[in-house]
């Protein structure tokens, strides 16, 4: 067998893996019966590598389909130039493969029917940015709370102070005015009772005799005096 049990070199397996995707000759399915995700090959891949088979005189590559007893041509799309693409080289007695051919029919056979699985590396490295994104903005979501909490420190602050200035001010100056009403209220009140007790000291009463009783009390006294 060709290279069946010989394995050529490959110099990077997944990104010959995702070349082979993105040219078309291998695609990602859901496999319902075994219930997982595979790669499988495509028709162009199956194309593509039966030309290569029998271009290059075998009827099987590594671990491909083989082909069937006396097949000599298969179905290939006319713009499909195996030489011209770099799969092929002539020479005198048959075509030749290229490393890049080897290469590439390799990973597609192998990776054909193999379940599809991520990488633990690749999942720590997810998990550990996922991580450290959320840490990320962890951080600036408490310094931003950080931020508005000494700002309301600040602004309470400066509220309670001003509050209590304004509220000094009003408390001194009401009993300021309390204290000058309650001054000025006794003075006038002292005054007062001064006023009325000069009156009192000072009045005269002005009696005319002949409007007491009727009598003249003058007169009589003035008689008996005679």
């Amino acid at each position: 067998m060709f290279f069946k049990r010989n394995v050529p070199t490959i110099m990077d397996y997944d990104k010959t893996k995702s070349e082979l995707l993105s040219l078309g000759w291998l695609s990602e399915i859901y496999n319902v019966e075994s219930n997982e995700s595979i790669y499988d090959i495509t028709d162009l891949g199956y194309q593509y590598y039966f030309a290569i088979c029998m271009k290059a005189g075998r009827d099987q590559m590594f671990t491909g389909p083989r082909l069937a007893d006396g097949q000599t041509t298969a179905y290939i799309h006319d713009y499909i130039d195996l030489a011209e693409e770099g799969y092929l080289v002539h020479s005198i007695d048959c075509e030749k493969l290229t490393p890049k051919a080897a290469e590439y029919l390799y990973v597609l056979t192998d990776l054909h029917g193999k379940e599809i699985t991520i990488k633990e590396h690749d999942a720590k490295t997810s998990k550990s940015s996922a991580v450290s994104k959320i840490a990320k903005y962890s951080s600036r979501f408490m310094r931003g709370l950080q931020k508005v909490s000494d700002a309301a420190q600040k602004y309470d602050k400066a509220s309670t102070t001003s509050t209590r200035n304004v509220w000094g001010e009003d408390k001194k100056s009401s009993s300021r005015k309390r204290i000058s009403s309650f001054k000025r209220k006794y003075r006038s009140k002292k005054r007062r009772s001064k006023t009325k007790k000069k009156r009192k000291s000072y009045t005269k009463t002005n009696v005319d005799p002949k409007n007491l009783g009727g009598f003249d009390f003058k007169g009589i006294g003035d008689k008996m005096m005679e």
